[in-house]
């Protein structure tokens, strides 16, 4: 499987503390984290299977996981090579100065990595900094160009976490200086600035042939969500750049997958991605992935993990979305689809879909 969404992992071993692997990133000053972590789905299936591997009772499992992973590389390449995982497309972003450890991600999991260019960083540091408009904007494309040499395979924009996905392609550099001019956070400024340069870099991944991927759907609890419907990127994808480039809608657009089949099936440039609910919410994942193949081309479909922190949640996300898809399989082969074509499906989203868009 090539991973289409993830994240660094730790780069060393240790005690494991499923509590604060949440999409809930407040301050725990209540402790709500330990108190509600073992109520969830998630962690339970994820200590009963990990306590399994490791031959240990669920109680134990922090200290089990620290002393087999003393040899943090053998550990973490085998759980990367027991979830078929081969290659992962990664999100270097987070936590700073990640993206010159590529090599460390590859060798302790055993996959190729191939990094993507997030911008939003890029963004916010320039409007922090002063930067006029076109300065920003410049700085983006440039940095867009020096990635590609540089060998990233794509782009990507939490835009959703930001200003939110209801771009406006016809914003003008006049509208995007007087943008700056708003206050309130960052994170929250320019939101003109951001449309014309999330436009703008289309462009230019259309021209350089590089996939752009946009954050959709759910995430930590610092986005809000009723901004990240896939259906509020419909006036960009009309635009010349929103029709150029390759662009992969990511998360499954959680909660909004018939939305994201919908815009698969209907722009030929636009492509699903299946991650991170496959972490937070396992038992629907077959039902979601289905919903998705139910109307959407198989052929525009990517099956990731979002894997982040801890090599388990790519290990624990994989087999999900593996297991989910034999249940997919059981249903198309119960409404009369051939085991020949469902045998090419599977490599398609699997690794054909990946390999073809990302040049890898």
């Amino acid at each position: 499987m090539i991973d289409d969404h993830t994240h660094p992992f730790a780069l060393e071993g240790g005690p494991l503390d499923l509590d604060a692997l949440s999409l809930d990133v407040e301050p725990d000053e209540d402790g709500r984290l330990r108190r509600l972590g073992p109520t969830r789905v998630f962690q339970e299936l994820l200590t009963s299977r990990l306590s399994h591997r490791l031959g240990c009772d669920p109680a134990d499992l922090s200290q089990a996981r620290a002393e087999a992973s003393s040899d943090w590389q053998g550990y973490a390449s085998a759980l990367f090579a027991d979830a078929g995982l081969t290659a992962l497309i990664m999100d270097p972003a987070y936590p700073p100065g990640a993206s010159e450890r590529v090599d460390e991600y590859a060798r302790l999991s055993g996959c190729g990595v191939h990094p993507l260019l997030r911008i939003d960083p890029i963004v916010d540091r320039l409007i922090d900094e002063g930067s006029s408009a076109q300065e920003i904007v410049d700085g983006v494309l440039a940095a867009m160009h020096e990635a590609a040499v540089s060998g990233y395979v794509g782009f990507k924009t939490i835009l959703a976490y930001r200003t939110g996905l209801a771009v406006d392609p016809e914003a003008s550099l006049q509208d995007a200086e007087a943008s700056l001019r708003m206050d309130g956070p960052v994170r929250r400024r320019g939101g003109a600035l951001r449309h014309l340069i999330v436009r703008q870099a289309l462009g230019v991944a259309a021209d350089l042939g590089k996939p752009f991927q946009i954050h959709t759907g759910f995430g930590d609890s610092e986005i809000r969500l009723a901004e990240s419907n896939p259906l509020l990127l419909e006036e960009l994808l009309r635009s010349w750049e929103g029709r150029a480039a390759n662009i992969v809608l990511i998360h499954g657009s959680f909660p909004w997958a018939e939305e994201l089949a919908y815009l698969a099936l209907t722009k030929p440039n636009v492509w699903a991605d299946v991650s991170l609910f496959n972490i937070f919410s396992p038992l629907t994942t077959a039902d979601r992935v289905l919903r998705l193949v139910d109307l959407a081309p198989a052929a525009k479909l990517l099956m990731g993990t979002d894997g982040f922190h801890e090599p388990e949640l790519f290990w624990f996300a994989a087999l999900i979305l593996q297991e989910a898809w034999q249940d997919v399989r059981r249903t198309l082969k119960d409404a009369g689809a051939s085991d020949a074509w469902t045998d090419r499906m599977q490599r398609l989203v699997f690794e054909d879909n990946a390999k073809e868009l990302y040049g890898i």
